[in-house]
C-alpha cells in the first residue's frame, strides 16, 4: 500500500476508513493450503508496478517450506526468498506486481491501519488513514473499475477529540457514494440533503467536520 506521513498532510483531522472488499486473497490461500497460517509484516513500492512485502509464516517447517515454493510460482510472484526464521516463524521477502487493491491508493494521501491482505475475514477487511473524504470515494471507484467490490463499512475522525454519531457516519458514507467530495460534485447540498433527511445547514456542518 502507498503509505504517506502525516506531516505531509497536517492542518486536518485524519479520517479513519474501514472498508468491506470482496477480492481474491492469494498469498493467504497459499498458507492456508499448505498448513501454515501467513500475515503481512511491512510493505513497500518497488517500482511503478511492482512493490515488495514481508511476511511471517508459521507452521511445520515441511508446511512453511511449501508454502514458499507455491508462492515462487505463483502468477505475478517474481521473487520470494527467506529472510529469517526462528523456532516459531520464517520472515520471508517477496517481490510482486502490485496487486489492484494497492493500486488503487496511488497519487492519495493514504497510510493503511490494517493490510486486506492480512485479513481473514471474507470479504476482507481494510483500514486506513485518509486526509481527503473525496479520496475515499476515489478508492472506491478505483477498485469497482478493477472488477473489485467494495463497501465502506465505517467512516470517523482519527483525532480523538472528535466524534461523531452514527447517523453522521451513515450521512457521510452517503455523501462520499452519491460523489458529494468528488470534483466537481455529482450531487448538491441540498439533493443530499433531500436524501438523508437533514437541511441543508446541520448538513453542511457535518459534511465539513470531516473535509
Amino acid at each position: 500500500m502507498q503509505r504517506s506521513p502525516a506531516s505531509e498532510n497536517s492542518g486536518g483531522v485524519y479520517k479513519k476508513v474501514s472498508l468491506e472488499v470482496k477480492s481474491r486473497n492469494d498469498l493467504l490461500a497459499a498458507a492456508k493450503m499448505n498448513g501454515a497460517t501467513l500475515s503481512v509484516t511491512d510493505c513497500w513500492p518497488l517500482y511503478r508496478d511492482e512493490m515488495a512485502m514481508l511476511l511471517e509464516l508459521t507452521g511445520s517447517p515441511i508446511a512453511i517450506k511449501k508454502t514458499i515454493t507455491t508462492l515462487q510460482e505463483m502468477t505475478g510472484v517474481n521473487e520470494v526468498h527467506e529472510v529469517d526464521h526462528d523456532v516459531k516463524s520464517t520472515l520471508i521477502f517477496i517481490a510482486l506486481e502490485k496487486p489492484r487493491i494497492c493500486r488503487s491508493t496511488e497519487g492519495l494521501a493514504i497510510m493503511c491501519l490494517d493490510c486486506p491482505f492480512d485479513s481473514t475475514e471474507v470479504p476482507s477487511r481494510w483500514r486506513f488513514a485518509a486526509r481527503k473524504t473525496r479520496d475515499v470515494g476515489e478508492i472506491v471507484a478505483r477498485l469497482g473499475e478493477g472488477g473489485i467490490q467494495a463497501r465502506i463499512q465505517d467512516i470517523s475522525p482519527l483525532d480523538r477529540n472528535v466524534t461523531l454519531s452514527q447517523k453522521e457516519k451513515g450521512i457521510i458514507v452517503v455523501a462520499i457514494e452519491r460523489g458529494y467530495f468528488d470534483f466537481p460534485r455529482k450531487i448538491t447540498l441540498k439533493d443530499l440533503g433531500n436524501l438523508v433527511g437533514v437541511d441543508p445547514a446541520s448538513l453542511s456542518k457535518i459534511l465539513h467536520s470531516v473535509e
